[in-house]
């Protein structure tokens, strides 16, 4: 199965009324005019795809960004250093004791 038709314009006025049927056998019909490239018509399944791979990769990008400040962040990037050794040495408390001295109980 192919993914992509290739269609010159002049085709396409003649073939508009199939595209619904094209596309649901196709993942792209590639529009041309004089043999270049014009305009791609995609499935509206198709298109809504590569919307949620967009907002997939903005949510991806954002949390890469928040990992960058942190990083950058030399102060907490040392407070983060330190509770790891202390958990390494064991120097942690239940959480009933946090929660005690932190007045949550």
């Amino acid at each position: 199965m192919a993914s992509n038709t290739i269609m010159p314009i002049t085709k396409l006025r003649e073939e508009i009324m199939h595209l619904p049927e094209l596309l649901d056998e196709e993942r792209q019909v590639t529009i041309t005019r004089r043999g270049n490239p014009v305009a791609v018509i995609i499935s509206y399944k198709g298109f809504m795809r590569i919307l949620e791979q967009i907002e997939k990769m903005s949510q991806e990008i954002e949390a890469l960004q928040e990992t960058i400040e942190i990083l950058q962040d030399k102060e907490l990037m040392e407070s983060i250093r330190e509770g790891m050794e202390a958990i390494q040495r064991g120097d942690t408390v239940s959480l009933e004791e946090a929660r005690q001295a932190l007045e949550l109980e």
